[in-house]
């Protein structure tokens, strides 16, 4: 037989998964916030991740991506804004930082200085 090979960090098929479920979790949301109980979605989605991202030895919750957490459940408290798709960009940061240190290792997609000027 031949052995596996297991590939360190995330794959780009498990990031677009991931992406995925998240949008399906803010679309949950979005349907039942007129009925009242859309605040269990988050209960059900963090520790999902959380989980999901510990098997990948990510930290969901760390003092690095608390801005991005913060803002993401920010916007998830604001009536009206609620409806945007926080926890999918939340989770979709996460996912795209870690595989561009995958690639790139030391780079932070925050400050790749993409629009320097001469």
């Amino acid at each position: 037989m031949e052995e596996e090979k297991k590939e360190k960090g995330l794959s780009v098929t498990t990031v677009w998964f991931m992406i995925a479920v998240a949008l399906f979790f803010d679309v949950l949301q979005g349907l039942l916030i007129p009925v009242g109980i859309g605040f269990f979605v988050p209960i059900v989605s963090y520790p999902t991740f959380w989980l999901w991202f510990k098997r990948y030895d990510i930290s969901f919750f760390s003092m690095k991506r608390a801005p991005v957490l913060g803002i993401g459940a920010l916007i998830e408290v604001i009536p009206g804004l609620d409806l945007l798709p926080a926890f999918t960009f939340t989770v979709a940061r996460i996912a795209l930082a870690s595989k561009l240190q995958d690639i790139v290792p030391g780079a932070d997609i925050i400050k790749l200085d993409i629009m320097k000027r001469k």
